[in-house]
């Protein structure tokens, strides 16, 4: 299998790389989101080839949260279903966190379900670990809404551009009270609702859902378990 290149995506590899997408989960790809990651330095977009043909991809992107450390987020990665279990994953992973290292980012990680055991034995071949502990990740549509942003402080809502939705990130929601929470929700529905975003979601631990009051809980749809892969540069790997 090294006969495949990984190489750094090419405005033209959008349908090579939508095709992956395709195949892989029956979605179909943002074009102008894939010409930004290929472009823009807060994200990075590489993909394996052989033979002029597009095998997978790995797509990551910068965040930075509400104490100002920035994540190198490992969104996507997908291998054609005839070329998994040869290794490509993990070369891909290991690219896009080397371009997290160059942009001094401290820490690189993936949400990656707990069932999808090929994907968490790929990242933990290129160095990333987890603490197997259980997250839900609990979607909310648009609501059109009049609260003002920025909302309460120790909640941070973060847009996010990937390569199959566009949607907002809320971070912090089981850190405050009822009421903060509620308007954190509102302010962040009436946001994606204006920027015809997809969805808002937060990733929760399982052993903090309690800590959300049942009103906001109830509105969301829930998907999981995931864990946490995480890795964590070295200063070398910064330089």
């Amino acid at each position: 299998m090294r006969s495949s290149l990984i190489r750094r995506a090419a405005t033209d590899d959008a349908e090579g790389i939508g095709a992956v997408v395709h195949d892989v989960w029956g979605e179909e790809i943002l074009p102008e989101v894939c010409q930004a990651q290929i472009e823009d330095d807060g994200s990075t977009l590489w993909v394996a080839e052989r033979k002029n043909k597009i095998l997978g991809f790995v797509s990551a992107f910068l965040t930075v949260d509400q104490a100002g450390e920035r994540r190198w987020e490992m969104d996507l990665v997908a291998v054609r279903p005839t070329d998994q279990s040869k290794g490509l994953g993990q070369r891909l992973i290991r690219r896009a966190y080397q371009d997290g290292g160059r942009q001094g980012v401290g820490v690189a990680r993936a949400l990656i379900q707990v069932r999808n055991l090929p994907s968490q034995r790929a990242f933990e071949s290129a160095g990333f670990t987890t603490d197997r502990r259980d997250h839900h990740l609990l979607l909310w549509p648009p609501k059109p809404s009049d609260v003002p942003a920025p909302g309460p402080d120790g909640v941070s809502l973060i847009p996010v551009d990937t390569l199959t939705y566009r949607g907002l990130w809320i971070e912090g929601l089981t850190r405050v009270p009822p009421a903060e929470q509620r308007s954190a929700l509102r302010i962040a529905r009436g946001m994606i609702a204006c920027q015809d975003r997809l969805n808002t979601g937060a990733v929760i631990p399982s052993d903090e859902e309690h800590l959300l009051t049942s009103d906001v809980r109830d509105q969301a749809k829930l998907h999981g378990p995931y864990f946490w892969f995480v890795r964590r540069s070295t200063a070398r790997e910064r330089g």
